[in-house]
């Protein structure tokens, strides 16, 4: 049984002659506990791919299968129970809530959660625990995405989704955040997905999926 299979996946913009293919026919089986990078240059349709594993968008054709459940064609708030109940998602731009605290900012999230982790123990895992009190404002680019990290993996989601991760950060803070990456996929076991263009990322990777075109 795999953890999460997509079938002949098509997304589909307009019609005919006309007819735009952000994906075309793509297939994919993830494994539970798996990091598994998805490189793609600009437009191949990998933050397509993405949204639609995590039920933002919805597919033309095909077929979404999480822990043997069919996801594709349920009503919008049996998506928005199955981003709550399993989906983690970490976006290139923060998007924290700019008059929030770091704490703050992480239990907003928390308290949606049928089984949070430990805010405290997260924030130490992540290495933002003296950081607490500070609002997004006070924080350098590689602390905030250290924050929408502990955001995300506070729902303690089956799986996590993180699009461009290092996009918007130097080197260093790159590095950083993949080697924390693969600290949480050891430490809670999480299943982890990443888009990127980014070659670095792969090296955290246990399969490496390249997708072109669409």
């Amino acid at each position: 049984m795999s953890f999460v299979k997509l079938e002949n996946a098509v997304k589909q913009y307009g019609n005919g002659e006309n007819a735009v293919y952000a994906l075309n026919d793509v297939s994919l089986e993830i494994e539970p506990k798996e990091i598994v990078v998805i490189l793609g240059s600009s437009g191949s349709g990998k933050s397509t791919l993405l949204n639609i594993l995590g039920g933002i968008d919805v597919m033309s054709k095909g077929k979404l299968l999480f822990q043997d459940r069919e996801i594709r064609g349920k009503k919008p708030k049996d998506l928005l129970l199955y981003r709550r109940e399993n989906i983690g998602f970490v976006f290139q731009f923060y998007n924290l809530i700019a008059d929030l605290t770091v704490r703050e900012n992480i239990k907003v999230v928390a308290e949606y959660c049928k089984n949070p982790l430990d805010i405290d123990a997260v924030m130490k895992t992540l290495g933002i625990d003296n950081l607490a009190d500070r609002f997004p404002s006070q924080l350098s680019g590689g602390q905030q995405q250290r924050v929408a990290i502990a955001r995300a993996v506070i729902k303690n989601p089956k799986l996590l989704l993180c699009d461009e991760l290092t996009g918007a950060l130097d080197s260093k803070s790159s590095r950083s955040v993949i080697s924390l990456v693969d600290h949480i996929n050891r430490t809670y076991k999480t299943t982890t997905v990443i888009i990127t263009h980014n070659e670095a990322i792969r090296d955290v990777a246990d399969r490496i999926v390249r997708i072109r075109d669409g």
